[in-house]
């Protein structure tokens, strides 16, 4: 039985992996908290869902302030030292950017987990906090990618630098072209980014020449894929997969 953490700039993802992804658990992302207090939710989690004997952990984390905690956390717990993802373990990609130790730990997770589960030159869209977008060659070879804010931020900023605006809930919107103030903010959110991530997408295919499979993943892209018809495949449990392939190329 494997434990699986993903801490995300919003959210804590964690599951367990035993042949496939099970009891997935999300907590709001707080710097603030320690170990004893991860101790407490890692317990909770674990006695919630009946589970003993996990011989394993991998965190994959975009907030390392978090991560001692944590650590400590799952040695007082679990008894175990989790491996922690970065570009020096064993991924099945070969990163061919600059300064690699700067690249997300939840875009290599996604990464090798993509390169392991399908064919061909891939583009990987993990539609998170920031919307990310990773390119892969069908050799494995990680050449680089973007970055955009993502809904939930835009509808933030919106809301923050206006006077008028209201904060809207990012949902799939109900009219293409809006007819009041919460219409058109969803029609421009949606649709806008939608737009702007098949251009990526058209951009991509271009600069690599070659044709490209799109995989997407991340807790927004229910909304936001309706509206992009070049992403035929998605795949919620991308990152905890990448986690897996990880600990097993490297336990």
């Amino acid at each position: 039985m494997l434990l699986l953490i993903d801490i995300g700039n919003t959210n804590i993802t964690m599951c367990f992996y035993d042949k496939s992804v099970k009891h997935v658990s999300r907590l709001n992302t707080l710097p603030a908290r320690d170990r004893r207090e991860y101790a407490i939710i890692l317990e909770g989690f674990m006695l919630h869902n009946h589970i003993s004997g996990v011989k394993g952990a991998v965190v994959c984390s975009v907030v390392p302030e978090i991560i001692p905690a944590f650590v400590s956390a799952l040695k007082d717990v679990c008894g175990i030292k989790p491996l922690i993802v970065s570009h020096k373990l064993k991924t099945g990609l070969k990163f061919r950017i600059k300064n690699p130790e700067a690249l997300g730990a939840d875009r290599i997770a996604n990464a090798a987990a993509a390169f392991s589960l399908y064919k061909g030159n891939l583009i990987v869209i993990d539609f998170g906090t920031a919307t990310t977008l990773c390119l892969i060659t069908e050799k494995g070879k990680y050449m680089g990618g973007a970055i955009m804010p993502g809904i939930d931020i835009s509808a933030d900023a919106l809301h923050e630098k206006t006077a008028k605006l209201p904060r809207v809930s990012p949902i799939a919107p109900m009219k293409i072209i809006g007819d009041d103030t919460k219409s058109n903010i969803l029609a421009g959110l949606v649709l806008g980014h939608a737009g702007a991530v098949e251009r990526l997408i058209k951009e991509f295919k271009t600069a690599l020449g070659a044709r490209v499979n799109v995989i997407a993943t991340g807790g927004l892209a229910g909304i936001v894929l309706p509206y992009i018809k070049t992403i035929k495949k998605a795949n919620s449990n991308l990152t905890f997969e990448g986690l897996r392939l990880i600990y097993e190329l490297n336990a």
